[in-house]
């Protein structure tokens, strides 16, 4: 039986009668607890979001989308009186996202660092963040396993910046107004390629090559790593890391399956492990992915949700 690919995420959005207070956004099948503040409503917000957690102090995004944010964590304070300071310290903010463990259970502080350096992480890596952080916070006390479960609280999140009109990738623009890209010209050639002179036939264009011993190893596969990210097996804020120790790089998994690399938005993930290596690489075993097992190739991955949707279909309808 063919099991149906998860397309959309279950957000409920909680909004007080007078639509001008916070309102709380809560995750179906989830322990991830999120609320919205204005600056000007964060004294309405209630005595149990003084719970420790981590949160974003947004900034206005400007005419070509870009904004500042602030990543930090409430421990023994809490949340709420931690913004309330915050009210007097920092003049930059104009709306805050709080997060915190919807349970008997709250964040502690070491799980509450690693959360805000790994949002912190995010936020960077997209270029799209100004970040008012002095320095990245980070608490990498925690074990692996406890990592794979915090990682669930991103995607709600990035889901909320997305809501809130705070997006992580660029948005082509003019004076503030969306644009087309109409890079693409006849022939499939983009305008770059179209206005390059043509080369005599006597002078053939040099091809490149990988190095020796080296091979390309480009592989074709009904799987993207969308279908990763919509099965749960690479969650959105994933950090990939290069299988070799030579190189120190690494990319975050967007939720639409891109990835964001130096700045940049990479639609293929061989893109920046080619760029990284400098030479042509099958981006599917180049890059890695940790869990309690340790590293394993996004080819790895790849491979085992072939073989659930082979079985899948294999299987007699129930």
């Amino acid at each position: 039986m063919q099991v149906q690919e998860p397309t959309t995420a279950h957000l409920s959005v909680s909004l007080p009668l007078t639509l001008d207070g916070p309102f709380e956004i809560t995750v179906e099948h989830s322990v991830v607890g999120i609320v919205v503040t204005e600056r000007a409503t964060l004294t309405r917000l209630g005595p149990e979001w003084d719970v420790p957690g981590v949160y974003l102090l947004l900034d206005r995004p400007d005419l070509v989308g870009r904004w500042g944010a602030y990543v930090g964590k409430a421990a023994s304070r809490g949340l709420r009186s931690r913004l309330r300071e915050h009210l007097k310290t920092r003049d930059h903010w104009y709306r805050a996202i709080l997060i915190r463990r919807d349970s008997k259970k709250t964040l502690n502080s070491a799980e509450a660092g690693w959360l805000e350096g790994h949002l912190y992480d995010l936020l960077h890596a997209s270029g799209q963040v100004q970040l008012h952080n002095g320095n990245r916070p980070q608490d990498d006390s925690i074990s692996v396993e406890e990592q794979l479960g915090l990682r669930t609280y991103i995607p709600p999140v990035l889901h909320t910046l997305h809501i809130l009109g705070h997006r992580l990738t660029a948005t082509p623009t003019v004076a503030g107004r969306r644009v087309f890209d109409l890079r693409k010209s006849q022939r499939g050639k983009t305008t770059r390629e179209a206005s390059r002179p043509v080369v005599a036939a006597s002078t053939p264009r040099a091809r490149k090559t990988t190095p020796k011993g080296r091979k390309s190893t480009k592989t074709r596969s009904g799987v993207e790593l969308i279908d990763l990210v919509r099965e749960g097996l690479v969650p959105p804020g994933t950090v990939l890391v290069p299988a070799s120790r030579a190189h120190t790089d690494t990319a975050v998994v967007n939720p639409d399956g891109s990835l964001q690399f130096r700045g940049t938005q990479r639609e293929k993930v061989s893109n920046p492990a080619k760029e990284l290596a400098g030479y042509e690489v099958n981006g599917w075993t180049f890059w890695r992915v940790e869990t309690p097992q340790g590293k394993v190739s996004l080819d790895a991955l790849r491979k085992r949700l072939q073989q659930q949707r082979a079985a899948s279909a294999s299987s007699p309808p129930q």
